[in-house]
């Protein structure tokens, strides 16, 4: 069976390394990553490494699967949405940066598939789409204020 995958691709007008920095801090996951209320975390992160990230009631451990300082971040999920797998990639142009997320699932079932093709499709845009914006308000943030006389 093949792997349903969604992915976006935006670009904010922040240096690569400052973006990265913001996504890899764990205490900065709730910031960015929707719903997402508290990241419980035992070291910097880096290949290999676990968290575990609440939402709420639900609590989900991840798996640090790709962590190549400053282009590329990813992590699979072992808990409820055991399989799923999300990858950051970041390339840097000037003082602005492309951002693709991508999600990527393999489905167990035809049935699963179906759904996580057609029915998850919407919920994934969204989940990627909240991520940019998020990302987005750091962006805001990072914008030196402009001073008028």
């Amino acid at each position: 069976m093949r792997p349903v995958a969604h992915t976006r691709i935006d670009s904010v007008q922040v240096p690569m390394a400052q973006v990265f920095a913001f996504l890899t801090s764990p205490g900065r996951m709730p910031d960015w990553l929707p719903a997402c209320t508290g990241v419980e975390y035992e070291a910097p992160l880096k290949r290999g490494a676990r968290f575990t990230a609440h939402f709420g009631e639900r609590v989900t451990e991840f798996e640090v699967v790709d962590f190549s300082p400053p282009a590329t971040f990813g992590w699979a999920e072992r808990g409820e949405r055991n399989g799923y797998k999300t990858f950051f990639r970041l390339d840097g142009k000037g003082g602005s940066t492309a951002l693709t997320i991508r999600e990527v699932w393999m489905p167990r079932s035809l049935g699963a598939w179906l759904r996580g093709h057609f029915r998850e499709k919407r919920e994934a845009e969204r989940r990627l789409s909240g991520v940019l914006e998020r990302v987005r308000a750091m962006e805001s943030a990072c914008r030196p204020v402009e001073r008028t006389l």
